[in-house]
């Protein structure tokens, strides 16, 4: 008996032949898998790269400008404050009290009054503590500046202090309209009969100078110093 085989080879080449296609898809399946995963990675990291730079530049440009002017102008503040609190300090520890010495007769500048013929030379003296003409302050400086000479002659220029041995102090000073009144206590020292016209004159010269008035009252213990002087006898 003969017997024919011909249906078993063709299920063997179509089987391997299934095997081979499998396996190729599943080759290409990997593959394309991979190809498509990396371009979609590649422009995140390009995004990434370009943004960090435009962060850091705008937040260095924005951040720069507002530092520096929020500082320099209180930096530039400070020796303005400085310089004008030491000149109003230096303004109020400055100032100056009008006194008169007495001159010879006939010295150029000088100011006539009743006496022997000399005449009063106005001076400036250095005072701490007073106010400005016209405060009662300054009246009392100058008188004091006065008393405190207690030398005969003052300066190089033949100028003489006749209150020179009076021993007087400044008890109150009022200014009244266009009159100052000056108080004082203590005794007036006269040289002579010339003295004390002198006296009188550089005390109500003094006191009118520095209160800017037109007139003054000198009173000692209570009594016009005219009065006093005409009775020391």
């Amino acid at each position: 008996m003969n017997h024919r085989r011909t249906a078993s080879r063709p299920l063997l080449a179509t089987g391997a032949l299934t095997a081979v296609l499998v396996l190729t898809l599943t080759a290409c399946g990997q593959g394309g898998g991979d190809a498509t995963e990396s371009p979609s990675a590649t422009p995140s990291a390009s995004e990434s790269a370009s943004a960090s730079p435009s962060a850091s530049a705008s937040e260095s440009a924005s951040s720069s400008p507002s530092q520096s002017a929020s500082t320099s102008p209180s930096a530039s503040a400070s020796p303005s404050d400085t310089a004008s609190a030491s000149a109003s300090e230096t303004a109020a520890a400055a100032s100056e009290a009008t006194v008169y010495w007495v001159g010879p007769a006939g010295q150029a500048g000088g100011i006539e009054f009743p006496g022997c013929g000399e005449v009063l030379i106005e001076d400036a003296v250095s005072v701490s503590g007073a106010g400005a003409v016209g405060d009662p302050s300054l009246v009392e400086a100058g008188l004091q500046a006065l008393f405190a000479e207690r030398s005969f002659d003052v300066g190089s220029d033949g100028l003489m202090n006749a209150l020179y041995q009076s021993e007087l102090t400044v008890q109150d000073v009022t200014i009244d309209g266009d009159t100052v009144i000056v108080d004082l206590t203590g005794q007036p020292m006269s040289a002579g009969t010339c003295a004390d016209p002198q006296i009188i004159a550089q005390l109500e010269n003094t006191a009118i100078a520095n209160a800017g008035t037109y007139d003054a009252e000198i009173l000692v213990d209570g009594e016009l110093i005219q009065d006093v002087m005409s009775q020391k006898g």
